[in-house]
């Protein structure tokens, strides 16, 4: 037996049976997916900035877990590992094992770069439009990095590891 065979990544996922248990299931893996997107509407609730607070937490960190956790219970562990196998694939596929054009590539490290801009805030309060444009705008920034990293093709990543790697003459 393999590595990959032990981290399930070079055998075969199991067959599905598809009953109500796997329904129920899938409901419960979609809104774990769809439940984070709720808290962009937050703020148009009129909320108390605790309570909203308390909410986006909720949606974001605590919510999407449970019912990951809840998913398994109808799916069952085969079921919920072959998911889980198809979205490492798709996403070890799409992230490292494609190349990046040289065109994709500076578009990507762009949207990185551009992305930490809105922090200048804090030095140019005046730059920026007050109130909760800033918050939006931040919000998007951080979104546009999270996506930049994880969308950066292995030579990103390759780069990025040279940086720790002394290479000079002892």
């Amino acid at each position: 037996m393999s590595a990959n065979d032990e981290r399930g990544e070079g055998a075969a996922p199991p067959a599905l049976k598809k009953d109500w248990r796997f329904y129920a299931g899938l409901v419960a893996m979609a809104a774990a997916i769809i439940l984070p997107l709720a808290a962009i509407f937050v703020p148009l609730l009129g909320l108390s900035t605790a309570h909203s607070a308390v909410l986006v937490g909720i949606l974001v960190a605590g919510g999407p877990e449970v019912l990951c956790i809840l998913a398994i219970v109808p799916l069952g562990k085969d079921t919920f590992n072959y998911f889980a196998h198809l979205a490492k694939t798709a996403v070890r596929r799409a992230v490292v094992e494609t190349p990046a054009s040289r065109t994709h590539y500076h578009v990507r490290l762009a949207i990185m770069l551009v992305s930490w801009l809105p922090y200048l805030y804090a030095y140019l309060p005046g730059a920026f439009p007050g109130g909760d444009t800033r918050i939006y705008i931040l919000a998007v920034m951080d979104l546009a990095f999270v996506a930049s990293v994880f969308l950066m093709a292995a030579e990103f990543w390759e780069k990025a590891r040279r940086i720790f790697i002394y290479e000079g003459k002892d």
